[in-house]
């Protein structure tokens, strides 16, 4: 079994990717409306400023907070598994980590795709490979005997 100190880059990989997510959150938290016009309207997701106005646009800035707040307690929660027992590759950890990825992947792809928001698919994607990849080196990392 690993240390907390025998990180592979895999692992920091990983906590660069749930840091950078949890950035993005809180620009969510803190400026929702701008980060939609700045990329959301971008990537063809999102309503558009010029269509609400008033308390529509507090209701649209209301759930990008909401959404930023879930994203950074989703990563704090990431983060602490794979900086202890990921790191320490407990298998659980890998699995628990893989699993709500996968389920949040697929629930909020599905329904980008049915509602007709392929941007935000896309998006997801991008999202999903930045995870699936170090998480993949990791399980790989895991199988390989210590010394």
């Amino acid at each position: 079994m690993a240390s907390p100190d025998d990180s592979s880059l895999w692992d920091r990989v990983l906590l660069g990717v749930v840091a950078a997510v949890a950035l993005y959150a809180l620009v969510l938290v803190v400026a929702g409306l701008w980060l939609g016009d700045a990329v959301f309207d971008k990537l063809g997701f999102g309503p558009d400023d010029g269509d609400i106005a008033g308390s529509q646009r507090d209701y649209v800035r209301l759930v990008y907070g909401i959404l930023g707040a879930v994203i950074v307690g989703w990563m704090a929660t990431l983060g602490a598994i794979a900086a202890g027992p990921l790191r320490r590759r407990e298998s659980w950890a890998w699995w628990t980590i893989t699993s709500a990825a996968s389920a949040w992947f697929v629930f909020d792809t599905g329904l980008s795709l049915v509602l007709g928001y392929v941007g935000h698919a896309l998006f997801n994607v991008v999202f999903a490979l930045a995870l699936a990849v170090p998480l993949a080196g990791i399980k790989a990392d895991s199988r390989k005997p210590r010394p």
